[in-house]
Formats: structure tokens, sequence, C-alpha cells
């Protein structure tokens, strides 16, 4: 049984895990999910209802253990921000939300090893502010930041852990062929992009 950890996160990190676990998991796996509010419950569950998996939801004083049994299922929605009302999203302080734009896996253009090694040195660093961004999107080569072999990937998921939402262009994805190379994020059109950059306070582009 795989057992996806949501403790101490808010919306839209809980709804990011579960689906990640869920992708994750073996075809007949069940998938166990740990959550402590309320909130995050609800939103998981009908999470869960849109995209008709079965679970069972069982209580242990305050925390709620969700258990899930996969079966067949078609690709899961990627949406997971659009479950989370306003009030409990993460928004940065006073009420900026950042969004980081990552367009390349390189950071500048000139000498490509030396692009390389700061687009590393950038997620190292971006993981230590506070607070973290709202989201971040990853379109052109800048998907391949979020392949399964990527040296910030860690720190990927950490931000996601933050409550950071992940979105990566299909549409690249699909350009690159790299669909099953990619566990951590939402895979997203341009509509969904363009409107988590829209609603920007402040857009980052390494």
């Amino acid at each position: 049984m795989k057992t996806v950890d949501t403790r101490g996160l808010t919306c839209p990190a809980p709804l990011i895990k579960t689906r990640q676990g869920l992708n994750e998991a073996a075809p007949d796996e069940p998938v166990q999910i740990l959550i402590d509010n309320s909130t995050s419950l609800n939103n998981v569950k009908r999470y869960l209802t849109d995209n008709r998996i079965n679970f069972e939801v069982r209580e242990e004083g305050s925390l709620s253990i969700v258990t899930v049994t996969k079966g067949e299922k078609g690709e899961l929605i990627a949406n997971e921000a659009g479950y989370c009302d306003a009030a409990t999203m993460t928004v940065p302080a006073a009420g900026r939300k950042t969004v980081v734009a990552v367009t390349s896996d390189r950071m500048g253009s000139g000498d490509d090893e030396l692009g390389t090694k700061l687009m590393v040195s950038f997620f190292r660093t971006l993981v230590m502010l506070e607070p973290a961004p709202s989201a971040m999107v990853f379109y052109n080569t800048g998907v391949k930041m979020a392949l399964d072999d990527s040296p910030v990937l860690e720190h990927i998921r950490e931000l996601s852990e933050k409550g950071t939402a992940i979105y990566l262009c299909t549409t690249c994805i699909n350009h690159f062929g790299i669909r099953d190379r990619l566990p951590a994020g939402s895979f997203s059109d341009m509509y969904q992009i363009l409107n988590v950059l829209k609603d920007a306070d402040h857009i980052i582009r390494p």
C-alpha cells in the first residue's frame, strides 16, 4: 500500500500530493491518504468522486485516513487548485500572488553549461524563500526541469509540499515525448497557464 501524507499542508498541496500518489501507485495498489483538516478532506473526497475513484474514509481522532482502490481510470483531472476555496489557498505576504514562469531548462543565454548551473542554483535558492510562490508554470524546454532525472526535481517536490501549485504545459510535454517521465506537477493547457499568469501580482522569469 502506498501512503500519501498531507498532514500540515494547505490546499492545493494535499490535492497535488494525492494526484501524484495515484499516478505513482501500481494499477491494483491501494493508496492511503492521511489528512488532518476537514477542508482538505472535503476537497480530496470531491476530487476522487469527480474522477470516479472508489474510496473509504476512517477517522482516528483528528486524523482522517482515506483509502483508495484505483482500479481502471482515465487521465486524472489536472486542475487541483480548482477544488480549493479561495479562502484556503496559500497567499503570499501582503496579499501578493507570486508566480514563477520557467520557460527554459537553462537560466540566461550564452554558455549552456553555465546556464544549467545557474538554473540549479535558482531552484536551490527558491525553496529557501518565504513565502513560497503560489504557483509555478513550466513551458517550452522548461518542462524538462520536472523530469524524473532532473537535478531540481527534489526542489520542485519541496515547493509542492509547501503549497506551490505546479503546472506543466501539455503541448510541450507531448512535443518532447516525456509524458511518462514527469513524477511531479499537473498537466495543464494554455488556457489554464494563461489564467495563472493573468491572476499573478508578480511574475518571476529565471
